[in-house]
């Protein structure tokens, strides 16, 4: 990809954005950026009107809303190439990737499938949705490294050329429905993680899921499952097998939940063809922790235990993280901004909740939801006094789970923010 003396723009001043303005400078393209967010309006190399202009692409940041936007329409009709920033990084980048997808459990399969393939001695690079851009390591990656992609429908969105080596869709369940307008144009944005795959690299899917495991034709699919598979990687008498090799018992997970098994299944189906050795698989999976801010132990309080979900950003993940502890007293604080999708899935199931605690704009609909099913409920305008309210309401021996269901985006710039305030209130609520 050539990009000296090329005039872009690059649309989204997020952290992707940044990553790929940092490549064009080095490269000397002339590079200018546009994003609707007022705050960056004044900054240097801010293009006020970019249908005045002419530029020779455009790289797209994957938080930029693409139905509707009569700016991506205007650049259509001129022509003017648009790159997502998934597919300009591929472009600059070398060795095999590996892409994970799916509504849950991205982010812990991510960093597991890293921490495998590091344990057997391979080069690896982890990147994405994840926190840092794939444009941040593009150009530092080899032809012997690989590089663990955990991709979002946003990024795949626009994605033309992105080619993973070896890919995931670890589950599919309702969610963004506010931006892709159904869950039919949801399912085939993440079908698109294997648009460009080889025809022998395989694509790894759950047996489990009833819309993943059906979701594309490629053909070198390797399923997963909690159910015994002659192929795959499954479970059998409480111990993970890949067909007939035995790679580890069920309690060398530290991980809680059945999700979270299901997560193991996954990050191992993606590692097997690195031939990576059963060692290797145990001794990482067995010292692995997860990710902030899912399903991770706040710590104790007054015997009250306090678990910050805030990553749950959708039905599918409150339903996997009740779950996990579901043989609880259970204080659950569900809310935020909404995402147009129906609550009735987590109230449905018959979950013994002590009780709902409901907040922010989406607080309401939770609430209405919740009490059709029978449950006694809360509801908060602001995050603050949900949580403190709860904390104020719990036992000892309750557990208050933070699992909202929502994005953040109605009082904090992410769930990360959210769950260090949750951190913060709990924590100062030691007496």
């Amino acid at each position: 990809m050539k990009l000296r003396n090329k005039k872009v723009l690059v649309y989204g001043l997020g952290d992707s954005g940044r990553a790929v303005i940092k490549i064009l400078q080095k490269h000397m393209a002339h590079v200018s950026f546009y994003d609707e967010n007022p705050k960056f309006w004044d900054y240097v190399g801010f293009v006020r009107n970019p249908m005045d202009e002419q530029f020779d692409f455009v790289v797209l940041s994957p938080g930029i809303k693409v139905i509707g936007n009569t700016l991506l329409e205007n650049f259509k009709q001129r022509k003017i190439p648009v790159f997502s920033e998934l597919d300009f990084a591929y472009l600059l980048s070398k060795g095999r990737i590996v892409a994970v997808t799916g509504t849950n459990g991205k982010t812990t399969v991510s960093m597991l499938a890293n921490r495998i393939l590091k344990e057997a001695g391979i080069s690896t690079f982890l990147c994405g949705n994840i926190g840092l851009p794939f444009s941040a390591v593009c150009e530092k990656t080899t032809k012997q490294s690989v590089v663990v992609c955990e991709v979002s429908n946003f990024q795949l969105e626009t994605s033309r050329f992105f080619k993973p080596y070896a890919a995931a869709i670890l589950n599919i369940k309702p969610d963004h429905l506010d931006r892709h307008g159904s869950f039919e144009e949801y399912v085939k944005t993440k079908e698109k993680i294997a648009m460009n795959m080889g025809r022998n690299n395989p694509l790894v899917l759950n047996l489990d899921d009833d819309v993943a495991r059906g979701v594309s034709a490629h053909k070198k699919r390797l399923y997963f499952s909690k159910k015994v598979l002659k192929k795959g990687v499954f479970v059998k008498n409480e111990q993970i097998f890949y067909g007939k090799k035995k790679l580890l018992d069920i309690s060398d997970i530290p991980l809680r939940g059945e999700k979270n098994l299901e997560n193991v299944l996954a990050a191992i189906a993606l590692c097997v063809s690195f031939k990576v050795s059963a060692e290797a698989i145990k001794n990482a999976v067995s010292t692995f922790s997860v990710a902030g801010h899912r399903m991770e132990i706040v710590g104790s309080v007054n015997g009250v235990t306090f678990v910050d979900d805030s990553k749950a950003t959708n039905v599918a993940s409150v339903v996997a993280c009740v779950s996990a502890f579901e043989n609880e007293r259970i204080i659950l604080l569900v809310g935020g901004r909404g995402k147009e999708i129906d609550y009735a899935e987590i109230f449905s199931l018959g979950y013994d909740l002590k009780e709902v605690v409901c907040f922010g704009e989406e607080g309401n609909n939770i609430f209405t939801s919740a009490v059709s099913f029978g449950y006694h409920c809360s509801l908060f305008e602001k995050f603050d006094e949900a949580v403190l309210y709860a904390i104020g309401k719990a036992k000892s021996g309750d557990h208050v789970l933070l699992s909202p269901a929502c994005s953040s985006f109605d009082e904090f710039s992410s769930y990360a923010e959210r769950g260090e305030r949750f951190k913060t209130l709990v924590l100062g609520s030691v007496k």
